[in-house]
């Protein structure tokens, strides 16, 4: 049935090759699986590497972006100019200090027009107006200050995930009079699920409203969600809105997509990397070191299977002369050792990239320990399964393997054969 197929597909000149390195790879034995397995090793080594350190990377990123939008436009600020600055004003004494007009209400009329035209841009992948304000949560007599986002609660989750972190409760279809709140502002409160509590804002309005979920991401208080129709009616806004969130889909463009919106629109666009510009560069750290391991262990892997397979084919030097005594040409002994060695590379990638995707998934299946009540566990491991890094490994494995035993089997193949079998 081989023959059969060799006759077929492998042309004439490469038969004989092809013969010898097959029966070289079943004559091995326990050698031929020794080192198939070494390929294998290798390749499940990367795949395991660049599994951990960008799943890693992933997580780290999420933690930092998810929870904040990646650009968050509002009124700009009017800072008062210093006399000496203003055009035609005659030199002289002038005072140096500047009276910063008091805060006033800074508005977004005309919110849906501003959201249809961030809409249209590239990049742009989701755009939430909301309402955002300080404001007092009390229960009796015992007031704590809280940061309120008023906002469509699909689109909110959006922008910052409330409804896979709930303890409690629900989020996703808030109506009038409910809020969701953080866990930490229940407990300082006394309150749970059903109690309510009152809100007051920081025009002195307040209303009465009734906790449907609570909440924890981890990272201290977080802000209590109401629908924007109750947050435009709380801060006194009308129709109005005073912030317009946006995510996009690649976070890196945040400062490029911001500079746009500042040249459509007469508002300030507040990039997350010019606001958090640590993160930004906690992140750039971070993926630099990734890629850096991830090639490292890419060319350790190859020279670990490459020293393997040179050693391996060395050892056929006897096997070198006997195939020269019977009148095989130089070019027929590499071709007989190169073909070893890409049956070698072939099998044991395949054998890695399968080990080595399996084990990396059984792993991402373990879970941490539950140290809250009400949330569900979460892997122990981030792990993220790179296909694109799998197949680089199975070709530097193969690559590898090829070129140790062209090596060696080239230097042996020009040696006399008399001495080669001595």
């Amino acid at each position: 049935m081989i023959d059969a197929v060799v006759r077929a597909c492998v042309p004439q000149a490469m038969r004989f090759a092809l013969r010898v390195a097959m029966r070289y790879l079943r004559a091995g034995g326990g050698q031929t699986f020794l080192t198939v397995g070494a390929v294998a090793m290798g390749v499940i080594l990367v795949i395991f590497i660049t599994a951990l350190i960008f799943g890693l990377h992933h997580r780290l990123t999420i933690l930092l972006t998810e929870a904040i939008p990646h650009i968050t436009i509002q009124v700009t600020e009017v800072k008062p100019t210093p006399l000496q600055r203003v055009p035609g004003t005659l030199p002289g004494a002038s005072s140096s200090r500047l009276e910063q007009q008091a805060p006033q209400r800074k508005n977004i009329d005309n919110w849906s027009q501003v959201t249809d035209t961030v809409r249209r841009l590239s990049n742009v992948r989701l755009v939430a107006p909301a309402v955002t304000g300080q404001g007092f949560a009390s229960k009796g007599g015992n007031p704590v200050s809280v940061e309120v986002i008023g906002a469509d609660p699909a689109l909110q989750d959006d922008v910052t995930p409330v409804a896979k972190h709930l303890i409690a409760g629900r989020s996703l279809d808030l109506r009038s009079g409910e809020i969701v709140i953080d866990i930490k502002l229940a407990d300082d409160l006394q309150v749970a699920t059903g109690d309510r509590i009152r809100l007051t804002s920081s025009t002195a309005a307040s209303d009465v409203f009734t906790i449907v979920g609570t909440y924890s991401r981890g990272q201290g208080r977080g802000p209590a969600y109401i629908t924007l129709r109750t947050a435009q009616s709380l801060f006194g806004l009308g129709a109005s809105a005073n912030t317009i969130f946006v995510k996009l889909f690649d976070i890196y463009a945040a400062d490029r997509v911001a500079d746009h919106i500042m040249a459509l629109l007469p508002y300030e666009a507040k990039s997350w990397s010019r606001e958090f510009p640590d993160f930004l560069t906690m992140l750039r750290v971070q993926s630099a070191i990734a890629y850096l391991i991830s090639v490292f262990s890419l060319i350790a892997s190859a020279f670990a299977i490459a020293s393997i397979l040179i050693v391996s084919v060395l050892q056929k030097s006897k096997q070198i002369g006997i195939l020269k005594s019977m009148g095989a040409r130089r070019r027929q002994i590499l071709s007989v050792f190169i073909l070893e060695g890409l049956g070698v590379a072939i099998m044991g990638s395949v054998v890695g990239a399968l080990l080595g995707t399996s084990l990396v998934y059984l792993l991402s299946l373990l879970k941490q320990p539950v140290t809250q009540a009400g949330k569900a566990p979460e892997p122990l491991l981030r792990i993220a399964v790179l296909p694109e890094y799998i197949a680089l490994a199975m070709l530097a494995a193969i690559a590898s393997s090829v070129l140790a035993a062209w090596l060696p089997a080239r230097r042996a193949a020009r040696l006399n054969p008399v001495e080669v079998m001595r």
